[in-house]
């Protein structure tokens, strides 16, 4: 699936990330688009660009102190509203060494802790089984809808250790709110996930890059990111 995108202002929103850049991070302003960096605990993550590769690739490594070290990364605070004229997001992401207690959640919601957010559509991964998840705080979450088996997974519903996976998410049509009302998602090109939103017009959200480690012991788990992007019609 390769949705369209608004190609000039006049059509819509359209923001990416490549991460192009193999410099060093020295100055907290991460990417093309200078995504806001915080940790998640007092223990810091290791936030890198990888060297040995042509392209960009934004790596970020847990803390290996304690459960649920991690960090977020998020563009816009509270500054987006999602509607009914149709949208996604994209993005290509690696558990690189391992896949157990290994957490993340892109995509476009309202909260900047480990917590589930009260409004948003987004990806989730836990232990790298993969959700599609919209949320409402004014008219109730929709439940939500896993990922069922997906051709290049080799579980399932669960990523795959040290290997590339691109995922996108789409929605389209108006919900009673004036939000989106239906979202699918697609792995590596087939279908994964759909789901109905429920969220109003006028909930803000975010782009949002969170990933932690839930081990009790605490454990270093990378998440490798090659791209973002985010559009929206008008």
């Amino acid at each position: 699936m390769a949705a369209t995108r608004p190609l000039s202002p006049t059509e819509g929103t359209h923001l990416k990330d490549d991460f192009y850049t193999n410099d060093a991070i020295t100055d907290g302003l991460i990417g093309e688009l200078c995504w806001e960096y915080a940790d998640l605990s007092a223990n810091a993550s290791t936030i890198a660009y990888l060297t040995q590769v042509p392209y960009g690739v934004l790596r970020h490594t847990t803390n290996a102190t304690a459960q649920n070290d991690g960090a977020y990364f998020r563009l816009f605070t509270d500054g987006l509203v999602l509607d009914g004229t149709g949208g996604g997001f994209a993005f290509k992401a690696r558990l690189a060494t391992a896949i157990a207690n290994s957490n993340f959640r892109i995509g476009l919601d309202d909260s900047v802790t480990i917590t589930a957010p009260g409004t948003g559509i987004w990806v989730a991964c836990a232990g790298g089984v993969i959700s599609l998840e919209c949320y409402s705080n004014d008219h109730g979450d929709a439940p939500s809808s896993p990922a069922f088996a997906v051709s290049t997974f080799t579980s399932g519903t669960t990523m795959v250790v040290d290997t590339w996976h691109e995922f996108e998410v789409v929605w389209q049509g108006t919900n009673a709110q004036g939000g989106p009302n239906y979202v699918e998602l697609f792995v590596d090109g087939e279908i994964a996930a759909s789901n109905f939103c429920n969220a109003d017009d006028d909930e803000e959200v975010e782009c949002k890059i969170v990933a932690w480690c839930d081990d009790a012991a605490g454990e270093a788990r990378i998440l490798d990111l090659d791209y973002f992007e985010f559009w929206q019609w008008r």
